[in-house]
């Protein structure tokens, strides 16, 4: 269908103008703070993240302190999975229930939760973003769980019904490789999301694919200019969690290139290339999908 990548990209481009002009949004979430229900724990050790991620968010139950020195307008709740793969935020339900009564606004991560608890829990939560794996082997391999396509989407549904839900794909998870990301966009177009996240595999310290490489960025790029392609009216993120250094610097310029809405915490060079583009930069304060 398409000569060549450059081809794909321009493609990509031109929808992103027709659908939402030609504006680019950074992001820099200050605002939002990351709390964790579980503290530092987690019961998946997963194999690209071995709960390091958890350490850079704030225990729950110390929140306040936090609020009072910074500007914080709204919360991601988040924390270690349970060996189900659910997120335990409902164990803090109360406190959730407080900060929607004060004026917050919340983002949470549920994972594969029940469909009970997901409904008491969304009548509190403005989004929620979702993980979606559809590969059973990447499931089992980054995981260590049992579960299926179906899980997700099934979790993922019965949050739709119930508040707005972001999708998250991470490009990559299976050690770099990419596997199932082209299969879940393609489950998306039944039924597109107002917003869609993209991450990207880290190869952190500490874990099972701390020597893997990230995933190839023509591969990355494919990946989202399929999505803007096939997702035309769909705000598409690029989230924080993506590898530094060079790797970052030359992915921002080609997503903006693949027509994505937002970066969140842009190098130097996205901002660049958007001025060479002539675009119009703007900037928020919150998690992106908020």
């Amino acid at each position: 269908m398409y000569k060549d990548l450059s081809e794909k990209m321009r493609t990509a481009f031109d929808i992103k103008l027709r659908n939402f002009g030609n504006e680019i949004e950074f992001a820099y979430p200050n605002q939002t703070l990351a709390l964790s229900t579980t503290s530092n724990k987690c019961s998946l050790k997963c194999a690209h993240c071995n709960g390091h991620y958890l350490e850079n968010m704030i225990p729950i139950e110390d929140y306040k302190e936090k609020v009072k020195s910074r500007n914080i307008t709204s919360f991601l709740l988040s924390g270690g999975c349970s060996y189900e793969g659910d997120v335990p935020i409902n164990t803090h339900i109360q406190t959730i229930k407080k900060l929607k009564e004060q004026g917050y606004r919340l983002n949470a991560h549920l994972g594969l939760m029940d469909k009970e608890s997901i409904i008491e829990l969304c009548k509190y939560l403005d989004i929620v973003s979702f993980d979606l794996v559809f590969d059973k082997e990447t499931i089992k391999e980054v995981y260590k769980m049992d579960k299926s396509k179906e899980d997700y989407i099934k979790a993922y549904n019965t949050i739709r019904e119930n508040t707005e839900v972001a999708p998250h794909i991470c490009i990559g998870l299976k050690g770099g490789k990419v596997k199932g990301e082209y299969e879940i966009i393609e489950y998306l177009q039944k039924n597109p999301p107002n917003k869609l996240t993209f991450i990207v595999l880290i190869p952190t310290k500490g874990t099972e694919y701390e020597d893997v490489e990230p995933p190839n960025l023509k591969e990355v790029t494919d990946v989202l200019c399929e999505a803007r392609i096939s997702l035309p009216n769909t705000e598409i993120n690029l989230g924080c969690m993506r590898p530094r250094g060079v790797y970052r610097k030359e992915l921002d310029q080609l997503a903006i290139m693949c027509g994505i809405n937002r970066i969140v915490l842009p190098s130097k060079s996205a901002k660049n290339k958007a001025i060479d583009m002539n675009m119009t930069i703007t900037e928020c304060k919150e998690c992106c999908v908020l």
